[in-house]
C-alpha cells in the first residue's frame, strides 16, 4: 500500500514539530556566522585598500625628498596597520630614510620594528641585514655580527650575510673569520662570486688578527 498525500504531509508536520526549531536556528546561526565572515573579508579589503594607499604616499613623499615627513607617515601606517606586510615595507623605507640623514639610532629602530611587523621571512632578512649594516656604519661591529647570527636568513640571503660578516670581519683584521665566511659565501649557490673572491682574495696571508702598526 502506498503513502497517501495526506499521510505525507500529515509526516512532514510531525517532523516539523520536532525539528523545525533545530533546523532554524542552524539556519540562522549558519547565516550569521557566514555574514559575519562576509563582513571581516569586507573589512581586511578595505583594510588593504587603506594601506596600500598610505604606502603609495609614503613613495611620493621620497621621491618628492621630503625625508621628515615620509618617516612620519611610515610610523603612523605601521601603527594603524600593525603587522601588515605594508607596515613592514613603509618601516624599511623609514630606515632608509634615516640612513640617508646619518641618524643611524633612528634607523636601527625603524629596522627592529620592520622585523617585529611581519612573519614574511625575507622582509626578516632584509631588515635583518640591513640593521646590521646601520650598526656598523655606527662603529658597532660587535652588535652587527650578533644580528647576523639571530635569526637565522632563509636560503636566499644566506650568501648576503655571510658577504656581510666577511666584510665587518675583514674591517676588524679578523682574517681567520674574515676567510671563512667569504667562503660560505661563495659556497651558496645565490651567491655573487666575482667580487666575494677578489674580496677573499685580497686577504692577508695571516689567519690571526694583526696589531696595529705603533
Amino acid at each position: 500500500m502506498t503513502t497517501t498525500d495526506d499521510e505525507q504531509l500529515d509526516q512532514l508536520r510531525d517532523f516539523w514539530a520536532q525539528y523545525g526549531k533545530t533546523l532554524l536556528a542552524g539556519l540562522l546561526l549558519g547565516l550569521i556566522v557566514l555574514g559575519g565572515w562576509l563582513g571581516w573579508q569586507n573589512w581586511q579589503s578595505r583594510q588593504q585598500t587603506t594601506a596600500a594607499l598610505a604606502f603609495h604616499q609614503i613613495e611620493q613623499l621620497v621621491r618628492a625628498k621630503q625625508p621628515k615627513e615620509a618617516m612620519e607617515a611610515a610610523r603612523q601606517l605601521a601603527t594603524d596597520h600593525q603587522g601588515s606586510i605594508y607596515a613592514a615595507l613603509a618601516l624599511l623605507i623609514a630606515g632608509k630614510e634615516a640612513v640617508a640623514q646619518n641618524d643611524f639610532p633612528k634607523a636601527e629602530i625603524y629596522l627592529r620594528d620592520a622585523m617585529q611587523n611581519t612573519k614574511e621571512p625575507a622582509l626578516i632578512a632584509l631588515a635583518q641585514l640591513r640593521l646590521a649594516k646601520v650598526q656598523w656604519s655606527a662603529q658597532q661591529p660587535d652588535q652587527a655580527l650578533a644580528t647576523l647570527t639571530h635569526p637565522a636568513p632563509p636560503a636566499a640571503y644566506a650568501a648576503s650575510f655571510a658577504d656581510l660578516t666577511g666584510d665587518i670581519q675583514a674591517s676588524q683584521k679578523n682574517w681567520s673569520a674574515a676567510r671563512a665566511a667569504y667562503e660560505k659565501a661563495l659556497s651558496s649557490g645565490e651567491a655573487q662570486g666575482g667580487f666575494i673572491q677578489i674580496k677573499l682574495d685580497n686577504l692577508p696571508a695571516s689567519p690571526t688578527k694583526e696589531t696595529p702598526a705603533s
